[in-house]
């Protein structure tokens, strides 16, 4: 490459957000280059390697209620879309009260999703969740159910959608550190980087954690903190019980089973970052801690032993919910970050939104997470 690269849209980031936007441009014809500081996609520590691998309606802020329910639509066959194996499974999600204040408190969270749309979504007794979910403890009494939420393999999925978009004719960098964000006048016209300076009709920042320091370079100062949230593996149970995906009202807590049996619990258990933020140490009480809640609720994850436990370095947004689109007086710059923990599930919807809206169209379904809300 030349010293100075010259591209219709510059994607800083190839993690799931970053490479579900680069297929969608890409599919869309656009000339696209997409720069990675790693050796490649979805590698440790960045989030996308690390998530939880959960595909959620039910939870959800109302302001990403349009991007859930697209991406909800599309999971079933994305893979094919994709021509890869996402480890896909549609096995509903299930949030489980374990007191009666709390039914009382999912009665009304089941309204409220119904409100968004959510129409499936329902209140099921105890005996219905034991159907469900088998092997719960004697305290659980009611549960949140939504029938079409899943799991998904987050590093396989950031893969495919790289693989598709470079299918379509997008280029990665990889190994390339990214210096500093280009401006001229009030628009952001590129980006610095290792390998020379790239210039950019549209520059779409997708750096999750990082991405702050970068918005810095330019006088952009984001609301959002770095954030290192663990997971942990078990070794595989005999036998695969467990078909949805499971949290509760009172426990910091997301528990699923993969095809193997094992068990795979996150719920935002943290770690320690690395001063210069290339990594993070485990906390053994966070470990401790969250093995012992999951064992609680399922007590046949109590039966099997920690196998790995990890941490993935997350861009927490101030209010916990991402920032998707343009900012006020930086024009050119796209944004998508801040996705707080659970962004691989709308990364379908979020790759065709920013695209559209790059393309020049109207994209309605971001009205709620733009960096503007800020200033109402």
């Amino acid at each position: 490459m030349s010293e100075q690269t010259a591209v219709e849209v510059l994607v800083i980031g190839s993690g799931v957000i970053g490479s579900s936007i680069a297929y969608h441009l890409a599919r869309q014809g656009r000339n696209v280059l997409v720069i990675e500081r790693g050796r490649e996609e979805a590698i440790e520590p960045v989030a996308s390697w690390a998530s939880a691998g959960g595909v959620r309606r039910q939870g959800r802020h109302p302001a990403e209620a349009p991007l859930a329910s697209e991406a909800i639509a599309r999971w079933p066959t994305l893979g094919d879309e994709l021509e890869a194996d996402l480890r896909y499974r549609r096995g509903g999600q299930l949030l489980l009260a374990e007191t009666e204040d709390e039914v009382r408190q999912l009665e009304e969270f089941v309204s409220q999703q119904r409100a968004m749309g959510f129409r499936d979504v329902r209140l099921v007794e105890r005996q219905e969740v034991l159907e469900l979910a088998p092997g719960l403890n004697q305290r659980v009494l009611a549960g949140s159910y939504s029938p079409i939420d899943g799991q998904a393999d987050p590093a396989l999925t950031t893969r495919a959608f790289a693989a598709a978009a470079r299918h379509h004719g997008a280029h990665y960098w990889h190994t390339t550190e990214v210096t500093a964000l280009r401006m001229e006048q009030k628009r952001v016209t590129g980006a610095l980087t290792a390998r020379g300076s790239v210039r950019a009709d549209h520059v779409v920042l997708a750096a999750g954690g990082w991405s702050d320091t970068l918005a810095a370079t330019i006088g952009l100062a984001l609301p959002i903190e770095m954030h290192a949230l663990q997971m942990l593996l078990s070794t595989p149970a005999p036998s695969v019980t467990l078909g949805p995906v499971l949290s509760a009202l009172d426990r910091k807590l997301s528990l699923k089973q993969l095809d193997d049996g094992a068990f795979l619990i996150g719920g935002g258990w943290p770690g320690d970052i690395l001063p210069d933020r290339s990594g993070y140490t485990m906390r053994p009480q966070s470990i401790e801690g969250s093995w012992k809640t999951a064992s609680e609720l399922l007590p046949a994850v109590g039966q099997q032993q920690i196998l790995r436990h990890w941490c993935g370095l997350e861009a927490i947004s101030v209010d916990g919910i991402p920032f998707i689109g343009p900012v006020e007086g930086y024009d050119g710059l796209v944004l998508a970050l801040g996705f707080s923990g659970h962004g691989f599930a709308i990364s379908p919807a979020v790759g065709r939104c920013v695209a559209d809206l790059v393309a020049g169209q109207m994209v309605p379904e971001l009205a709620g997470l733009s960096f503007a809300r800020l200033q109402q």
